[in-house]
């Protein structure tokens, strides 16, 4: 064995220092959307909460919520604590969209004279119905080649808007169909996948085979 004796150990102590990231919104459907009564029987009503969190979404909810503008102005408000955007006006345009842009900001930056801010959020009202909206914009989904029929292969989920004349709204009802030999109308079910239409999900319907030329691997469904 060499000779040792060059040889010095020295500790070293690093510590790793917390940075401060801006608050970002967390709510789940985006683009945000909302609808608004033409007639509102009184201003202050409720049409949309915008949720923040602290740490780019991972951190406490301890944020407060500003109103940056709204196109046109002053249709509607928010209340800075909760995120709760409510009307100005008891008359709204049929068919027309509001834009509202909120920012979220930091209550307890470190350091504390540092501000932080979230990027800007847009919400989009209409003064009309909307139809249902899909809680991920896009699905993408790998599935094995031996996965058996009517085995599910993704939950696809979307919530509905509130009628905006007060009258009770259906269930919201799922159909599927491939973008692939497509008619003028875009209505081709999938011989491949199926979904459930009143749960969402869908299920594969035929044995799937990676290696047969024939069949495709990439399926595009909408």
């Amino acid at each position: 064995m060499g000779n040792l004796s060059g040889v010095n150990t020295h500790r070293v102590i690093i510590n790793v220092l917390n940075v401060d990231e801006p608050p970002a919104f967390v709510n789940g459907q985006k683009p945000f959307l909302a609808v608004v009564s033409l007639n509102p029987p009184k201003t202050g009503l409720n049409v949309f909460q915008f949720v923040a969190r602290d740490e780019n979404g991972d951190g406490d909810s301890d944020v407060e919520y500003r109103l940056i503008n709204t196109e046109p102005p002053g249709m509607f408000r928010i209340e800075p604590s909760s995120g709760i955007v409510r009307t100005t006006r008891t008359e709204y345009e049929l068919g027309k969209t509001y834009r509202v842009f909120v920012q979220a900001r930091d209550r307890t930056p470190q350091p504390s004279d540092k501000q932080q801010d979230s990027e800007i959020a847009v919400l989009e009202v209409l003064a009309g119905d909307r139809p249902p909206q899909f809680v991920q914009q896009h699905y993408t989904v790998g599935v094995p080649e031996d996965t058996d029929v009517e085995a599910s292969v993704v939950d696809v989920k979307a919530h509905g808007f509130k009628s905006i004349d007060g009258r009770s709204k259906g269930p919201i009802t799922y159909s599927l169909y491939t973008d692939e030999n497509s008619d003028s109308l875009g209505r081709v079910t999938s011989d491949v996948f199926s979904i459930d239409g009143r749960s969402g999900v869908v299920h594969l319907q035929q044995k799937l085979d990676f290696d047969d030329g024939k069949k495709p691997r990439l399926h595009k469904l909408r």
